[in-house]
């Protein structure tokens, strides 16, 4: 299971707080993708025993950031090192899931071959943020496209042969009204992708929304319009028969992201790039943040990075890395926490030994918690709620 971080965008949006930089230079693309390479032979033992444990999921995500950005010759050159990397697992089993995250202008403006040329690379899924199909809204978000340029990103991506669309959308935005949500779940139905993740606007530190609050420039939406917007979510997607499987995806029968569903069950997987972490039994690392600057080598510690070749931009790299072992009681947290977000939950017995019983049970009588089979799971009409929830039970 990897993640591939591509901290680029064209420009950034009002509300995101993912480390990325602005940058459409070939040059700049080829180093981090040095970088990356690099990374990816420091870490070649690392990956193959990810890849070939009895437990392993074969999926390769490229996030971001924006990847749609890289040109396919950039893309092709570390997904083709990463599948080196990975054997011993047989060519053929590699990447059960190839997702990468796409913008809809990139997919408008590069056409059909650039979306013919991922499906070669082994791309089976692509993630698009579309976020709205109301202009309005996607120029306050600071995004490149409107909503025509989203639609025939999704047709260019059907004409390809692309079979496993997910959409991005966002509510709770204090400017939506109720009936423009609904419109924006009418036009994302008319589309009919086989995935889609709904998320809360949320206030993210050292984005320009923060700054914009602060400044008293935007008023948030209120909890009922949030709530309000989540049930209008829930029931056009039910009523569409998508699965609702965790809090903020919904996919068609057997079209559950695979990928992002290991990371709820605590699978380990290899994060590459800066930015990028990695979980490994009880231990995290993470990449850090800082794009590589006029450095020659990739550092794997800890140690500063130092340059004095007086090199434009930055040559192969690197970001340093950092470790945290997690506790017993970390690990009890993250697998209630990450578990009842889901629509499997919890296997009772295991709740019971991770919670509080006389917490449990309370939930369980207020409906907050119900009993499937031999789980115990969040209700649909309470999973807006679930943040609370969970916080009773550690």
């Amino acid at each position: 299971m990897i993640y591939i971080h591509v901290p680029f965008c064209g420009s950034f949006c009002t509300y995101c707080d993912f480390y990325s930089e602005i940058c459409r230079s070939g040059q700049v693309f080829n180093e981090y993708a040095d970088a990356v390479i690099a990374e990816i032979h420091s870490r070649q033992e690392e990956l193959s025993l990810n890849m070939s444990a009895h437990d392993a999921v074969n999926t390769l995500y490229i996030g971001g950031g924006t990847p749609s950005v890289l040109p396919l010759d950039v893309l092709s050159r570390f997904v083709e090192v990463v599948k080196l990397a990975a054997e011993p697992v047989e060519a053929t089993s590699l990447f059960e899931e190839f997702t990468v995250e796409v913008n809809p202008e990139d997919i408008v403006e590069k056409g059909h071959e650039y979306v013919r040329g991922l499906i070669a690379l082994g791309v089976n899924r692509v993630s698009m943020g579309v976020q709205s199909f109301d202009d309005g809204i996607l120029r306050w978000m600071n995004r490149r496209h409107d909503a025509s340029r989203a639609v025939e990103a999704f047709r260019i991506l059907r004409e390809c042969g692309v079979r496993n669309i997910s959409i991005d959308l966002i509510f709770g935005l204090s400017q939506l009204t109720d009936e423009m949500w609904k419109d924006t779940m009418k036009k994302a139905l008319d589309l009919a992708p086989e995935h889609i993740s709904a998320y809360q606007l949320s206030i993210e530190e050292g984005s320009s929304l923060a700054k914009m609050v602060t400044d008293g420039r935007y008023v948030e939406a209120t909890e009922e319009q949030c709530l309000r917007q989540y049930d209008i979510l829930c029931r056009c997607l039910r009523r569409s028969g998508y699965h609702h499987y965790e809090i903020s995806n919904f996919a068609k029968p057997g079209f559950e992201a695979v990928h992002n569903s290991a990371y709820w069950r605590r699978v380990p997987y290899v994060g590459l790039g800066p930015g990028a972490h990695s979980l490994a039994g009880n231990v995290r690392s993470w990449n850090s943040q800082e794009l590589p600057h006029r450095t020659s080598t990739v550092r794997l510690d800890n140690e500063p990075n130092k340059n004095t070749d007086g090199s434009l931009g930055w040559n192969l790299t690197t970001y340093s890395r950092n470790f945290e072992t997690l506790s017993p009681e970390d690990i009890r947290v993250e697998r209630i926490m990450l578990s009842l977000r889901t629509d499997k939950g919890l296997e009772t017995t295991e709740l019971y030994s991770l919670a509080d019983r006389s917490v449990i049970d309370a939930l369980l009588s207020e409906s907050a918690l119900e009993v499937h089979g031999t789980r115990i799971l969040i209700p649909e009409d309470r999973l807006f709620t679930s943040d609370e929830i969970i916080r009773e039970l550690i």
